[in-house]
């Protein structure tokens, strides 16, 4: 993929005492920190033009290619799905810095009403419960965006390459955990499409925003990567279970993802399980496997792992809406459903509890 050519960048100057960052022809004053991790920081700016406020995501590589690669797939995984459920960047630029290392920068859209996470904050200070229309409104939502993802259309730019090298090497291609049989002209980048099972790989309430009507949207794509994984060595075990345990926060992190063996599969699949225990926050507050550890004591990776968890007496909820967490939260991955399935069964709750409440 080609950069993005960027005219100019001043980081930081000073204008009214703000500092002013220059995103291609456009400029954006820095107006606060909205949260940092590793190498990246996201401000609040605001446009110089039309005073409108976005979110900034700045990414700084200074590790050698390995590292810009992961990056710029991260930029490329907010331009590839076309969905009112999957965040989409506004901008980007890829900035050389005097030390040889670089710099890339994503303007993306600004959520003033929050994430779910921070509804159930609110709940929890509130001492409220969601109501079970609007826990079905959203999670279908969620399902929406990642039956995006999980059956996407590759576009005619889009280069499947790993958000971390193994090594980096030139040739780190070789040894990527996500390249394994993948079909030469998807990964050279060519113009035939094909459909390709994407996962964000972290599903939780924290990356799932609310735009201003109120639809959910799928945020921080920098986890997301080609679902499908044959795991043929230790090697590439070892490799796979450290993406899994930087990028999946592990009160949401499938069975399958804590003890990557030789012979495992890594598939879609695990957004299901994280759907679920989405849905079990949205109602009561946290993971299933959170309230584990808080409540009886429980092992958090023993819990997860043997699937172990109960509902509390209250807020009570109707036995349709658990049988839906219940239905994502199956430790077997090979029997755990499809996006598909889940989608059609939260349909289905949906129109149930709407009947009760219109009665």
């Amino acid at each position: 993929m080609a950069l993005l050519d960027c005219v100019g960048l001043c980081f930081p100057c000073i204008f009214n005492t703000t500092p002013v960052l220059k995103i291609n022809q456009a400029s954006f004053r820095i107006l606060n920190l909205l949260g940092e991790g590793g190498f990246s920081y996201v401000y609040l700016v605001q446009s110089k033009n039309n005073h409108g406020l976005y979110a900034l995501k700045k990414i700084r590589c200074p590790f050698g290619n390995s590292n810009f690669k992961a990056a710029m797939k991260e930029v490329d995984n907010y331009r590839e799905f076309r969905s009112p459920f999957i965040i989409k960047s506004i901008d980007s630029s890829v900035v050389q810095e005097p030390d040889g290392s670089k710099t890339i920068y994503i303007l993306l859209p600004y959520f003033e009403n929050g994430s779910l996470q921070d509804i159930i904050n609110q709940n929890s200070v509130n001492n409220a419960r969601m109501d079970e229309t609007e826990a079905l409104r959203l999670f279908v939502g969620v399902c929406r965006g990642l039956q995006s993802m999980h059956r996407h259309q590759v576009s005619k730019n889009y280069t499947i390459v790993s958000s971390m090298e193994p090594n980096d090497s030139d040739g780190a291609d070789e040894n990527n955990p996500f390249l394994s049989n993948v079909d030469e002209s998807i990964r050279d980048g060519t113009e035939l499409q094909e459909t390709v099972s994407f996962a964000h790989r972290d599903i939780k309430p924290a990356n799932v925003m609310l735009a201003k009507d109120g639809t959910p949207v799928l945020c921080d794509l920098g986890s997301c990567e080609r679902a499908r994984v044959s795991i043929k060595s230790r090697a590439q075990a070892i490799t796979v279970q450290e993406l899994s345990n930087e990028h999946c926060t592990l009160p949401y992190r499938a069975p399958e993802l804590l003890d990557i063996k030789v012979g495992d599969q890594i598939d879609e699949k695990i957004d299901i399980w994280s759907l679920g225990c989405t849905l079990y926050a949205l109602l009561y507050g946290y993971s299933p496997f959170e309230r584990e550890e808080l409540v009886n004591g429980a092992n958090i990776t023993l819990a997860i792992s043997s699937g172990s968890y109960s509902f509390p007496p209250t807020p009570e909820y109707s036995p349709a809406l658990q049988d839906l967490v219940r239905f994502c939260l199956v430790v077997d991955a090979a029997q755990r459903p499809s996006i598909e399935d889940v989608l059609t069964r939260a349909l289905e709750v949906q129109r149930e509890v709407q009947r009760e409440v219109s009665v």
